[in-house]
C-alpha cells in the first residue's frame, strides 16, 4: 500500500534555486581574438539563460486500430540568453556584432564555413552552496538572433540589455559526481575564479 504521508512529507525536499548558474560561451577563435572581452567577463553579464529542451519529429503509423506516432529525429529547440551591457563602450554587444560579422561579411555577404562559424556553450546549473548540480554543453553554437536595445527618455531606473538567440545542433547533459554540499555559502562567481572547482569534470 503506498503511504501518503511519504507523498507529502517535504522535510527533505529543498526545490532548485533558478537563480544560481554560470554560462560560459566560447565563441570561433577567429572571433574571440577580434574581441575585447573575454569568456569570464561575459560570463558576469548573462542576465537569463535557458536550460535547453528536446523534441522528436514523428510520423504516423497505422497497421490496426489507433494511429501510433513513431519518433525518427531528434530536434534541439533553440536557447535565447539575455545579456547586460557595461560602460566599458557595451563591449557584450560589440561581441555579438563581431561574431554575426563574420558569419556573414556585411559588406560582401560571403558566408563563412560552417566549422570556422560555430561555437560551444557550458551551462552549469548550482545549488545553494555553489556545487554544480547539472551541467550541459551547446554543440555547434552560433547566434541566430542578435536583439535590438530598447533606449528611452523614460527608462531612467533601466539598463541596456540585449538578447540573443543561440541555434545549434545538439546538446549534452555532463555526469557529475554528487557529493555532499559544504556549509558554507559561496558566491556563483566563485567558480569563474576558480575553474578546478568543477566538480563535474
Amino acid at each position: 500500500m503506498i503511504d501518503i504521508g511519504k507523498l507529502t512529507d517535504l522535510t527533505n525536499f529543498n526545490p532548485v534555486p533558478v537563480n544560481r548558474y554560470i554560462a560560459k560561451i566560447y565563441c570561433p577563435s577567429s572571433v574571440q581574438l577580434a574581441s575585447s572581452i573575454d569568456t569570464q567577463t561575459l560570463a558576469m553579464t548573462v542576465e537569463s539563460a535557458e536550460l535547453p529542451g528536446r523534441s522528436f519529429s514523428r510520423s504516423d503509423a497505422r497497421l490496426y486500430g489507433p494511429i501510433r506516432q513513431i519518433p525518427y529525429n531528434v530536434q534541439f529547440i533553440e536557447s535565447t540568453f539575455t545579456f547586460m551591457c557595461s560602460d566599458a563602450y557595451l563591449i557584450e554587444k560589440r561581441f555579438f556584432d563581431k561574431w554575426a560579422d563574420y558569419i556573414i561579411d556585411i559588406n560582401t555577404f560571403d558566408v563563412e564555413y560552417y566549422d570556422s562559424l560555430v561555437g560551444n556553450i557550458n551551462l552549469q546549473l548550482l545549488d545553494n552552496h555553489n556545487e554544480v548540480m547539472y551541467e550541459i554543453d551547446y554543440l555547434e553554437v552560433f547566434p541566430q538572433n542578435v536583439s535590438a536595445i530598447n533606449v528611452g527618455f523614460g527608462q531612467m531606473n533601466d539598463y541596456a540589455k540585449f538578447s540573443v538567440t543561440f541555434s545549434y545542433r545538439k546538446w549534452k547533459a555532463k555526469d557529475l559526481q554528487f557529493n555532499t554540499p559544504s556549509q558554507q555559502t559561496l558566491n556563483p562567481a566563485d567558480r569563474l575564479q576558480n575553474p578546478n572547482s568543477n566538480q563535474g569534470g
